[in-house]
Parts: structure tokens; sequence; C-alpha cells
């Protein structure tokens, strides 16, 4: 899943934020790529695929203050229009970035694989949706799974219905979420990530509904492949999503600094890094003359001294040097050679 051996893939979530309207999808999608962005996510659906109900209510905050109105008339009016696919799909190509989306039906999959989106990413509301996972499975796109409010049952079904109706791999990513906007420090429970990588063997990321960038960077050094987070052009713009979401300045420094934690993984090689190399010859300890030696003596340990620089035989080998004979003059200070001796 990674792009390379180090990056992981970083998707801005716009979601609900183009509020119905194309040009704000299509400056969205311009200004999470200028943001660092690899892939943009948007959602596919109709709302009557999955609500109906007109009389719930949702609250959300904007430019400090709080508005309650209908969840279907917000869903509504921020529907991501069947027409808007091609052009989008083709920005997103032009722009080097990959698009992804989340549909809520049979329908809303087959438009993306029709317009040859290769990746489909499921909800946390979705993940019980045991039907259409399955005909998920049945394509050929990667598959990215969240795991918002669900229980090990809950993750266990969709992790088998997926594996099982798959044509030949899993294809699978799951990404440890927690579905509170914003998420606070005590309910982000990193680790659950850690165990579902246990648990399925199977890449794992973070759906990131905190505020700022220290969570994902956390996720990274965790083994996060994946990191999502919510996009916005501006937290004041109305919609539910806007005010907890990053903003193109936000945005660009997470990425900065989650790659910047990449970088900082480095090797799990347990061997000198490159720069200390020679720093090794200048620092470290070796074995020195500690006087000036006749060719034949045999050697003391008052002989010998501990110093730095280590350009010979190191403390390690003080046992191998008492109480053998010089083969040549050794002068006071000199590091100590192997073929100073006779073994």
């Amino acid at each position: 899943m990674k792009i390379n051996n180090s990056k992981c893939l970083i998707i801005a979530e716009i979601g609900l934020n183009h509020n119905g309207d194309y040009q704000l999808a299509c400056d969205s999608v311009v200004a999470a790529a200028n943001s660092g962005a690899d892939a943009v996510k948007f959602q596919n659906f109709e709302t009557e695929d999955f609500l109906t109900d007109r009389s719930i209510l949702h609250s959300y905050k904007q430019n400090n203050e709080w508005i309650t109105e209908p969840l279907f008339d917000i869903c509504k009016r921020s529907e991501f229009r069947f027409e808007w696919m091609q052009p989008i799909k083709k920005l997103c190509d032009d722009l080097g970035v990959i698009l992804m989306s989340t549909p809520t039906s049979e329908r809303g999959v087959d438009e993306l694989i029709n317009h040859g989106v290769k990746f489909i990413k499921n909800g946390s509301d979705y993940l019980t949706h045991l039907p259409l996972l399955i005909y998920m499975a049945k394509t050929d796109a990667k598959i990215i799974i969240s795991t918002g409010m669900a229980n090990k049952q809950d993750i266990d079904d969709a992790v088998d219905v997926i594996c099982k109706h798959r044509h030949d791999s899993c294809n699978l990513i799951i990404l440890h979420c927690t579905s509170n906007y914003p998420t606070t420090d005590e309910n982000v429970n990193l680790l659950r990530m850690v165990s579902l990588k246990e648990r399925y063997n199977l890449s794992v990321g973070f759906s990131d509904h905190t505020e700022g960038w220290i969570s994902a960077v956390q996720a990274v050094t965790l083994g996060a492949e994946v990191i999502e987070k919510h996009f916005t052009l501006d937290k004041c713009l109305p919609g539910p999503d806007h005010w907890f979401s990053s903003n193109p300045l936000e945005f660009s420094e997470l990425v900065s600094q989650v790659r910047s934690a990449e970088v900082r993984m480095g090797s799990n090689k347990i061997k000198p890094s490159v720069s200390e190399i020679e720093a090794r010859k200048q620092w470290r300890l070796g074995l020195v003359w500690n006087n000036d030696i006749d060719s034949g003596s045999v050697i003391m340990r008052s002989d010998v001294s501990i110093k730095k620089p280590a350009k010979g035989l190191l403390p390690k080998d003080l046992d191998r040097v008492i109480g053998k004979k010089l083969v040549k003059n050794c002068l006071k200070g000199r590091s100590i050679q192997i073929d100073d001796l006779s073994l």
C-alpha cells in the first residue's frame, strides 16, 4: 500500500465539504493536492440510500454558533453529483492524486468502477452492511474500511466476507477510527490500530478525527500505512464538517510532520547510521601504546592504555595483547595494530 518503502498514503477527506457545489469540489481537490495529499476522498451517495426520516436532527458548529437542522437536508444538499465523476477523475489524474470515494449502494460502487476509480472506501456507519461489502469485494478495487463504533465481531464479519469474495488476495486496508468529531485525546486509542494489525495481518491505517497533526504522527510511528484527515478550504464555510476539518495550511503541516516522522523512523537494522561511520573512528576508544617499546619485548598491562580515537585494536582485544611479543618497535601514543604482535 505504501507509495514507496517509507511513505504512507495521506488522504484528504473532502467528503461533504464541497457543499453540493461543483466548483468548490474542484477547488478543494486542487488545494488538497497542493497541500501534499496523495489522495482525495468524496462520498458518492444518494441520501435516500440510507435516510428517509426527516425528523432526525443534527447539530454542528458554524462560526462559533451551534446550528441544528434535519440530517436529511444536510445530506441532500451535499450529494456528489453523478455528472461530476468523470471531470473530477480527470482533474485528479492531471494533478497526480488518487481519487477515491465512499459509495452507499451497488449503483454507487458501479459508478466508481465504471470511471476507473481504483479505491473504494467503506465508512464506519456502513461496516455492518455486509451485502454491500460483498458487492465491493467482487470488484478489482482496493477496499478501505473504517472501524469507528465497531466491536471485534463487527470487524471480524466485515473482514471475513470481503476476503471470502475477493478474486485473488484480500486487498484490504483497515482503518482505526473513533467516530467523534473532534476526537479528544483520551478517546483516540491508537493501540487499537496495533491490535487490528496483529489480529488480521492486513495493512492498517488511521482515520484521524483529532485536531492537529500529533495523533497522525503517532499513528505512523505505530505502523499506519494510511492516514485520512478531513479537509476544507475554509473552516467558516457553511456545513456540518468544515469546523473540525483541516484547512490547507493545517493539512500541509500534517503532511510535513508525517513525512518528517517517516524519515525519523529510518531503518530497523541494528547498525550505525551512515552519518555515524566516520564518527566511530574519531570518538570510539581504542588500544594505544602507553610507552615506547622495543621489538621482542613481552607486553605488560602497563604498556597499554585505552584512549581515543579507535584506529586499531579495541578494548575488547586487551587480553589478546597482554603477554604477547612485539615484532617491531612501537612508539608511545600510537594505536596498537594486530601486526605489531607475534600471535
